[in-house]
C-alpha cells in the first residue's frame, strides 16, 4: 500500500541564495539610478544640450531601459534562464556604464545609453521572479519578508546614488568621470556578487532543454534586437513615436507569422511550444486583459518618470528656486550650517524614496482600512484616484514654473510637496498594477508578463521623448549682437515673453562668459530676459542666474541652430496635467466596463 507523500517540513531558514540577489539589487538599483539622477544635469552642463534635447535623451534612455525586458523575458524564459540571462546581461550593463563615464561626446553617451538600457532592461523581468523562484512550500511564508529586504535594497541603493552621484558631478575635482564611474563599479560589483552565489541559487530551468542552442539562441536574439532598433530609429528620422510602435507592431507581426504560418516549424520546438502557449488562447487573453490596463498606466508613467531626473530636476536648477531647505534655521545659535545647507537640484528627486516609506504603510494600515468602511477599495478604484492624484501634482509645478518665470523666489518645498502628491499617485497606481500583473501571470510566463507591465513605463517615457522632440519650433536668427549684453535678432521676437527659453546648437562663432571668467560656446538653451521696443530683438539671459549674458565673436547663420519651445513655461506641465486628468476621466469608463472578478488568476 502507497503512503501518502509527506507534508514538507516547515522551516524559517531563508534560502541560501535571497542574500546575494538582495546585494546584487542594492548595487545595481545604485547604478541605475545613480546614472539616471545625473544625466539630464550632465548633458546640459557639460555637452551643453538644450533642456528638450537633454529631456527627450534621458526620456529615451528609460524607454529603453523598460522596452527591453522583452528581450530579458524571451532570453529568460526560452533560452538561458534567470541566472545566466542575469549575468550576461549585466556584462552589457558594465560595459555601458564606463562607455558614458568616458564618453568624449554625444556618440559615445547615446551609444553608451544603449548598451545600459539593454542591460538593465534584459535583467529587469528577471531579478524580482528570481526571488521568488528560491521558495518552496516549507518555506513560502518568509517570501513576503523576502521582498521586503528585496525592496528595501532598492530604495536604499537608489536614495544613496541620487543623493552622492549629483556630489561628484558637482564638484571640480571629480567631475562626470567619477560621477558616472562610481554606479560603473557599483554595476561591476553587483555582477561579481551574484556570480558568487551561483552555487546556492534554486534554479527554475528555461524552456530550451538542449544547452548547445541557449548561447548560440541567446546571441542570436541580442544582435537582432540590437541591430533592428539601431534600424528602426534611424529610419524614422528620430520619430520617436513612430519608431516605437514600429517596433512593438514588428514584434507582434513576427510572433503572428511564426505561428500562424508554416515558418513556426523552422524554430525549436522549446521555443515554438512556448509562444504557442503564451501567446494563443488562455494566454493571449491574459496579455490582453493586461494590455489593455497597462496603456492608462504608461501615462502614470509619462508624468512620474518626469520628477526622476527630467523636467521637474530642469527646474529644481533655477536660482530663483532656493534650495536652502532649512533656511529658515538662520540666526539660530547651533543650526548655522544646517542653514545653510543647499541642496542640488538632481538630488530632489531622493525625497521620492522617503515617501515611498512613509506612505506605503499610511494607505496599507490608515487609508485603505478607513476608506474600505464605506466604499469597496478595489485595485481599478485605486488606479483611478492615483491617476488623477497624479495630475494634481502636475498642477503644484505648474504653478511653480509660472512664479519661477515672474522672477519670484519660491522655496524647494513647494516642489517636494508636489513629490509627496506625485509618490501617493504612485503607491496607488504603480504598487496596485504591480500586484495585478504578478497574480495574473502563470508560472511558465511570470518574466513575460512582468516585461509587459515594465513596457508601460517604456510607452510612456516615449511619449514624453515625442513630446519634447516635437514642442521644438525652429527659428530664424537674423543676427546676434555681442557685448556685455547679448541680443538676438528674430523676426517674430514680438511674441516672445519674459522667461521663454531659447536652445541654441552648432557653430554660431559666438562665445559667452559665465560671470565667473569661464567661456563657453553659445550652447545650450537660455531664456528671454527682454523684447526690445521695436519688437525685433531679444536679449538673452542665463537660465540658471537669469543674469544678463556677456559675449564675444562673429554670429555664423549658416553654421546656426535656433530654436524654442511651442509649450512655453507652466504650459508645458499644465499639458500633462490636462492629459492626465482626461486618461483618468476615460479610466473610469474602463473600470466600470471591466470585469473585475475574472482579471485575477490564481495558479496552482
Amino acid at each position: 500500500m502507497t503512503s501518502p507523500a509527506a507534508a514538507p517540513v516547515r522551516t524559517d531558514r531563508m534560502p541560501a541564495g535571497i542574500p546575494f540577489i538582495i546585494a546584487n539589487e542594492f548595487a545595481e538599483r545604485f547604478c541605475f539610478y545613480g546614472v539616471n539622477a545625473i544625466l539630464v544635469q550632465y548633458m546640459i552642463q557639460f555637452l551643453h544640450f538644450g533642456d528638450a534635447k537633454a529631456q527627450t535623451w534621458q526620456a529615451l534612455f528609460k524607454a529603453g531601459a523598460y522596452f527591453f525586458p522583452l528581450l530579458g523575458a524571451i532570453v529568460s524564459d526560452v533560452f538561458l534562464a534567470k541566472f545566466r540571462t542575469i549575468i550576461s546581461f549585466s556584462i552589457v550593463y558594465v560595459i555601458g556604464c564606463f562607455m558614458i563615464a568616458f564618453s568624449t561626446g554625444e556618440a559615445s553617451m547615446v551609444l553608451g545609453m544603449l548598451l545600459m538600457a539593454f542591460g538593465t532592461g534584459g535583467i529587469k523581468p528577471c531579478v524580482s521572479t528570481n526571488v521568488g523562484d528560491q521558495f518552496t512550500s516549507a518555506n513560502a511564508h518568509l517570501i513576503e519578508r523576502a521582498f521586503s529586504y528585496f525592496y528595501l535594497a532598492i530604495n536604499i541603493g537608489s536614495a544613496f546614488s541620487i543623493y552622492f552621484c549629483p556630489v561628484l558631478l558637482a564638484d571640480p575635482e571629480y567631475g562626470p568621470r567619477y560621477a558616472f564611474g562610481m554606479p560603473g563599479v557599483m554595476m561591476a560589483f553587483a555582477t561579481l556578487v551574484f556570480w558568487l552565489g551561483r552555487s546556492r541559487f534554486a534554479v527554475v530551468p528555461a524552456a530550451m532543454s538542449r544547452p548547445g542552442l541557449a548561447l548560440p539562441g541567446f546571441l542570436l536574439v541580442f544582435f537582432a534586437v540590437l541591430a533592428f532598433t539601431v534600424f528602426v530609429f534611424t529610419a524614422s528620422g528620430n520619430n520617436i513615436l513612430l519608431a516605437t510602435f514600429t517596433l512593438l507592431a514588428s514584434l507582434a507581426a513576427v510572433a503572428a507569422l511564426f505561428l500562424k504560418t508554416g515558418l513556426r516549424h523552422v524554430l525549436p520546438p522549446e521555443l515554438r511550444a512556448w509562444l504557442e502557449r503564451s501567446l494563443t488562447g488562455e494566454g493571449l487573453r491574459i496579455v490582453g486583459k493586461l494590455a489593455l490596463l497597462y496603456l492608462f498606466v504608461a501615462f502614470f508613467w509619462s508624468l512620474w518618470d518626469q520628477s526622476n531626473g527630467n523636467s521637474w530636476t530642469v527646474q529644481a536648477q533655477s536660482a530663483l528656486m532656493d534650495k536652502h531647505l532649512f533656511g529658515f534655521l538662520g540666526g539660530v545659535a547651533g543650526f548655522e550650517k544646517l542653514a545653510a545647507y543647499e541642496m542640488l537640484p538632481s538630488q530632489v528627486q531622493v525625497v521620492n524614496g522617503i515617501f515611498i516609506i512613509l506612505l506605503v504603510p499610511v494607505f496599507t494600515f490608515g487609508i485603505y482600512p478607513l476608506i474600505g468602511r464605506f466604499w469597496t477599495v478595489t485595485p481599478l478604484r485605486k488606479i483611478g484616484i492615483g491617476l488623477f492624484v497624479t495630475a494634481s501634482s502636475f498642477l503644484i509645478v505648474a504653478s511653480i514654473e509660472q512664479r519661477i518665470q515672474s522672477g519670484e523666489m519660491v522655496s524647494m518645498w513647494w516642489q517636494i510637496a508636489a513629490y509627496s502628491v506625485l509618490t501617493a499617485g504612485e503607491v496607488l497606481v504603480s504598487i496596485t498594477a504591480l500586484e495585478y500583473s504578478y497574480k495574473q501571470a502563470p508560472l511558465y510566463m511570470k518574466s513575460f508578463i512582468m516585461s509587459l507591465f515594465l513596457l508601460s513605463t517604456s510607452v510612456g517615457n516615449a511619449f514624453t521623448a515625442a513630446v519634447n522632440s516635437l514642442m521644438i519650433e525652429p527659428l530664424q536668427a537674423t543676427e546676434i549682437s555681442t557685448g556685455e549684453q547679448t541680443w538676438v535678432g528674430l523676426a517674430n521676437a514680438a511674441d516672445f515673453v519674459t522667461g521663454q527659453k531659447i536652445d541654441f546648437a552648432g557653430d554660431n562663432g559666438i562665445t559667452v562668459s559665465d560671470g565667473g571668467g569661464k567661456n563657453g560656446p553659445l550652447a545650450g538653451t537660455f531664456l528671454v530676459a527682454e523684447v526690445d521696443a521695436g519688437g525685433s530683438r531679444v536679449r538673452l539671459m542665463d537660465k540658471v542666474s537669469r543674469q544678463s549674458v556677456a559675449s564675444s565673436g562673429r554670429y555664423v547663420a549658416n553654421a546656426s541652430e535656433v530654436s524654442t519651445y511651442a509649450l512655453v513655461g507652466p504650459v508645458y506641465f499644465l499639458f500633462f496635467a490636462g492629459l492626465m486628468g482626461s486618461v483618468a476621466v476615460l479610466f473610469v469608463f474602463f473600470a466600470a466596463w471591466f470585469k473585475e472578478q475574472t482579471y485575477v488568476r490564481e495558479d496552482g
